[in-house]
């Protein structure tokens, strides 16, 4: 199978050498080739890509390429997603199919944002953390204890400072941004924030207060875990990072792991580790079995069998390719997929 010509130009034109974003596979990387041309696994896929009469045009876009390298908030649905469409082999099905992705967010991830919007928007007002408590208790998405959580959250910042102003205004419109550009189909696409201007990279807003900062603390952004000009609202981990950006607002320093109360009680934010982690080597295996046409023992095996149905050697090649895209991804000491996997704690 693998008697092909192995050289950049050949695998350059397949369709195999689409699908590695975020990888030391990717084009853009200028090592790439040095890289997959040690692959003797890749080689043997590429074969199976050449010896396929035709790669069709869904399985070109099947979302391998653009798999969330954090697992996502909604794991594993994102990986179930990919081998339905290849079971599905179907242009109108893929083509149809909204693809979780990187900046990608439902109704429910939002409202659980906006819930923290409304504490920091009470915190920059000068309010009492049981104003914002009463309204959350009443009206809130999650059904925690406000009052506990608002007053964690300001015990956390501190005394007010001008700095601690401009961080917390500057996060606040970091979570705004996310909660109203992040997609989750066209149903979606308006409902949030057509009040608000954020326009992160061009609001004089925003170039005030980083100008600001800048003079108030030449290192201030060192305090975020968190990327603020595409602030991670898609990332299973979440609101745990923003329990330490705020709390590392309030201490103006950054936080070591563990030393941070889960004040907003971001637990039930996040997919079940222990969950992850049992589920995550079943469904490798059953890939790698699938693919090799031999029978899985397990339910997660049966789950894929039946997700993916009557085997061809265009899905065998696409369910190899995506397993070792998934691997590799995996591989990715300290990267959250890595983690939630390893059942490691967030930070």
């Amino acid at each position: 199978m693998s008697n092909i010509q192995w050289c950049k130009e050949t695998y350059d034109a397949s369709a195999s050498s689409a699908c590695w974003w975020y990888t030391p596979y990717d084009k853009d990387d200028p090592r790439y080739w040095d890289n997959v041309s040690r692959d003797a696994e890749m080689r043997e896929i590429l074969a199976m890509e050449l010896a396929l009469d035709d790669v069709p045009g869904w399985a070109r876009a099947v979302g391998i390429g653009y798999l969330p390298p954090c697992g996502h908030y909604t794991f594993p649905t994102p990986l179930l997603q990919v081998i339905d469409l290849i079971g599905a082999a179907s242009q109108d099905t893929v083509e149809g199919t909204f693809k979780i992705q990187c900046y990608t967010a439902d109704r429910e991830r939002k409202w659980t944002a906006q819930d923290v919007c409304l504490c920091l928007d009470a915190w920059l007002a000068g309010a009492e953390p049981e104003a914002p408590a009463v309204e959350l208790n009443a009206l809130g998405f999650r059904k925690i204890d406000w009052c506990a959580a608002c007053a964690g959250l300001w015990e956390a910042l501190g005394e007010r400072t001008e700095k601690k102003e401009l961080l917390v205004e500057r996060v606040l419109i970091g979570i705004r941004d996310a909660v109203k550009t992040f997609r989750w189909g066209d149903a979606s696409a308006a409902e949030f924030g057509r009040d608000e201007y954020l326009a992160i990279d061009t609001s004089p807003r925003v170039k005030a207060i980083e100008s600001r900062l800048q003079a108030l603390d030449p290192g201030w952004c060192k305090l975020f875990k968190v990327d603020l000009g595409a602030w991670w609202l898609c990332a299973p981990n979440t609101f745990r990072l923003l329990e330490y950006d705020l709390w590392a607002i309030g201490h103006d320093r950054p936080a070591q792991s563990g030393e941070v109360p889960k004040f907003l009680f971001s637990d039930d934010t996040c997919p079940s580790r222990e969950e992850a982690a049992a589920w995550w080597p079943q469904f490798i295996s059953a890939l790698d079995d699938w693919w090799q046409e031999r029978a899985g023992s397990t339910q997660v095996a049966d789950d894929v069998n039946r997700r993916l149905g009557e085997s061809t050697p265009v899905k065998r090649w696409l369910v190899r390719l995506y397993l070792r895209k998934l691997r590799m991804l995996a591989g990715y000491e300290g990267e959250e997929l890595s983690k939630m996997i390893q059942r490691l704690e967030h930070v």
